[in-house]
């Protein structure tokens, strides 16, 4: 697992190989990015076994969560990702200021 957020992205890999494209599942919920992986019971050279996991990563504040895509390597590694949001800087503007007929409250 990899969770990396810099200044233009925020992106998690997850390696799944234990799981076909059909079940897994991603999905935004409030602030949180949710992956869901499960089969069933399945026979392997040792058995049978059977798997499950969830996942949840928070969205980082300054993250567009609108934008989070997901995508699956053909080594079934599962690539979530998402711009963070550009966030300008603030220009310089003057604040006008406006003369009052009343003069200003006193506080007691």
């Amino acid at each position: 697992m990899q969770y990396k957020l810099d200044k233009d992205k925020f992106s998690v890999h997850l390696d799944v190989k234990h799981f076909a494209p059909e079940e897994l599942t991603v999905k935004v919920v409030n602030d949180f990015v949710e992956v869901h992986a499960k089969h069933e019971e399945v026979q392997d050279e040792h058995g049978f076994v059977s798997r499950e996991f969830h996942r949840r990563y928070k969205v980082p504040e300054g993250v567009d969560a609108a934008a989070i895509t997901s995508s699956l390597s053909p080594e079934r590694v599962l690539s979530i990702s998402a711009p963070t949001k550009s966030i300008k800087p603030a220009e310089e503007r003057s604040i006008p200021i406006t003369l009052q007929d009343k003069p200003a409250e006193k506080k007691k």
